[in-house]
């Protein structure tokens, strides 16, 4: 429901800023359906889709729409004329509805009352910009399963052994045992446990003395070359996901907080 409820209204957000069909009113068997309802579904059918700009901009949204519509209503009047509007079980789903629809619309008021600003938006692209960093490191390393295994590699390879023969052999890490344990270059921020600390630590050419643990086992790492960062995208390429991540965290924090309010209690 939280994401459903996120999801519709950064389909708004997304709508509001876009051209929406021009939707036009019509009746169905003498049922008036109106350009406000139609745009309420086209927000719905928007937040479902994966690719919320990409729907927008699709020439077909307005027959699409109107199909959905008439799908609708044609049911519904179905439904009323089989009494089934007087079941419990429909009255009750009904009731849940109602909640549901008020709290998108509830989400969606305070999306339009708390935009993300443009402040919110270059202060969170720089947090981001200082988590990469201002280094990018190309890496070798051979994954083993145990802490001894990985010791034993590091004095073979001070020994003379071939650090890329032995990852071809031994290294469990799919994707680099064949290129003799080489990652493609990025920040050191990317890497799990204790591998992001330990790759900072060191220099061009050099490898750790001792085995660095992560959640996937014992690695053996050498830093191959390093270099001023350029692989972190551009604000303008990158501002419009952030708008999305920064408004989910508004939404969440505003229904959060709208639950910490609320006073509940075991029906007596």
């Amino acid at each position: 429901m939280m994401k459903t409820t996120i999801a519709a209204a950064l389909a708004l957000v997304v709508a509001s800023g876009a051209a929406m069909a021009e939707f036009k009113d019509f009746t169905v068997n003498g049922d008036l359906v109106t350009k406000g309802q139609q745009e309420a579904v086209a927000t719905e059918a928007i937040s479902n889709n994966p690719n919320p700009h990409a729907a927008i901009a699709n020439p077909q949204i307005e027959d699409q729409v109107r199909q959905m519509v008439i799908e609708y209503k044609v049911m519904s009047q179905y439904a009323k004329k089989e009494g089934l509007d007087k079941q419990q079980a429909v009255k009750d789903d009904i009731e849940r509805m109602t909640d549901m629809v008020l709290m998108k619309h509830a989400v969606n008021e305070y999306v339009k009352k708390n935009p993300v600003t443009e402040k919110e938006l270059k202060d969170e692209y720089q947090k981001e910009s200082d988590r990469w960093g201002k280094t990018e490191y190309r890496v070798r390393h051979i994954l083993v399963k145990t802490q001894d295994e990985a010791k034993q590699i590091i004095d073979q390879i001070n020994k003379g052994a071939s650090f890329a023969k032995i990852a071809a052999e031994k290294s469990l890490d799919e994707e680099s045992k064949d290129r003799g344990g080489i990652l493609d270059w990025t920040s050191a921020s990317v890497f799990t446990g204790q591998l992001s600390s330990a790759i900072m630590g060191l220099k061009k050419g050099e490898m750790d003395k001792a085995p660095v643990q992560s959640p996937a086992g014992f690695h053996v790492v050498k830093v191959e070359d390093v270099r001023p960062a350029e692989l972190y995208p551009k604000y303008e390429a990158r501002k419009e996901e952030l708008r999305h991540i920064l408004l989910q965290r508004k939404v969440q924090a505003f229904i959060h907080e709208q639950v910490l309010r609320a006073e509940v209690k075991d029906a007596k």
